[in-house]
């Protein structure tokens, strides 16, 4: 009977060297350090926060468009220049020279009006109008205006090829309301996530549906626009959304990040004409660090202690930046800065440092 404890030893490197055996060895830490490992991030916020302009920087910067589908722009870029045409006549005086009843743009507003070169050529006519221009001035006017105005007849040539900044103003997007892109950050960490970005375009109001399709998100970036302090409604809905993501069970394990969007723009326009931060919100008066004067600096704290405001446990720290989505360096940068802390969080996470 053979002695059960005498086992024969098997040489599994085929008799490779240790030379040979290191060197594989090496490759292989190699290969798994190059693995990218896949995070899920859900970008969210409420209509007209720039969670779409976000998107399309992301497509901008890591994954460029295509012909095709710059092709696939044109339409709604040339329906965003009428659409701005038609809403800037809106807002200037009634005793401004029109041109809504010459034939190509008597159409009323509810009928398709296509962009020609005639009709391009009879609005930059009338946008380049002294007097128009100095109206204009003085609306401080969304940059996508003035951009599709400025670019109107290249828009309507016939060989227009959309650019990236005729991308970025568009106001309308043939993209899905469930829009998704993979980032690879090879050369920006050493950490090497993939990041599958998510933005969701769905009525708030049936959030409650879509939310659990995501499981348990693992990072979700808020962005919120500054620029609409004065739009009562629409900040109602961004602090709502925020206070339902931050209180669901399916994000209690997610990292949250917020994107301030346009403060620059939120700074010049709480210093000219339009409502103060008093008017809009009462309790502002009672906010010690702008009780005396009202700031830009100040207004903007305020408002974002509003988010702050909603972790009664102060058990979670939100990262924050401030940019302005229309610049593509800026949120390159901010992507940057983002893919840092998300993987400091990991390493907290998993190794615990």
């Amino acid at each position: 009977m053979p002695n059960m404890k005498q086992r024969s030893c098997v040489d599994f490197t085929g008799g490779l060297d240790s030379e040979v055996s290191q060197a594989i060895d090496e490759a292989l830490r190699e290969n798994k350090k190059s693995r990218g490992t896949r995070e899920e991030v859900l970008i969210l916020g409420a209509p007209g926060s720039g969670k779409t302009t976000l998107m399309r920087q992301l497509r901008i910067i890591y994954d460029p468009y295509t012909v095709r589908e710059r092709e696939d722009f044109k339409p709604y870029i040339r329906s965003s220049v009428l659409h701005v045409f038609r809403q800037l006549h809106s807002l200037l005086p009634v005793e401004t020279p029109s041109i809504l009843k010459i034939p190509g743009l008597d159409s009323s507003p509810t009928e398709t009006l296509v962009l020609t070169e005639d009709i391009a050529t009879l609005i930059r006519d009338w946008w380049s109008r002294s007097d128009i221009q100095n109206l204009s001035s003085d609306l401080s006017l969304d940059p996508s205006t003035t951009h599709l105005l400025d670019r109107i007849l290249p828009i309507a040539a016939k060989d227009y090829l959309p650019s990236d900044l005729d991308i970025l103003f568009c106001h309308s997007d043939p993209l899905p309301a469930l829009a998704e892109l993979t980032i690879p950050f090879s050369e920006e960490t050493r950490y090497r996530p993939i990041l599958n970005c998510v933005c969701v375009r769905q009525s708030l109001g049936s959030i409650h549906k879509w939310l659990p399709i995501f499981g348990e998100i693992s990072h979700v970036i808020f962005v919120f626009n500054l620029n609409d302090y004065d739009d009562l409604e629409d900040t109602r809905k961004t602090f709502d959304l925020w206070e339902y993501i931050y209180s669901s069970r399916f994000t209690r394990f997610a990292h949250i990040y917020l994107i301030v969007n346009r403060p620059s723009t939120f700074a010049s326009k709480l210093t000219n004409t339009h409502p103060t931060l008093n008017s809009i919100y009462p309790d502002a008066d009672a906010a010690p660090d702008i009780a005396i004067a009202i700031t830009p600096a100040a207004a903007q704290a305020f408002l974002l202690r509003r988010f702050s405001e909603r972790d009664w446990s102060g058990r979670r720290r939100i990262p924050r930046w401030e940019v302005d989505l229309m610049d593509t360096e800026g949120v390159r940068v901010t992507m940057r800065n983002m893919m840092d802390e998300l993987v400091q969080t990991r390493l907290v996470t998993v190794c615990g440092l």
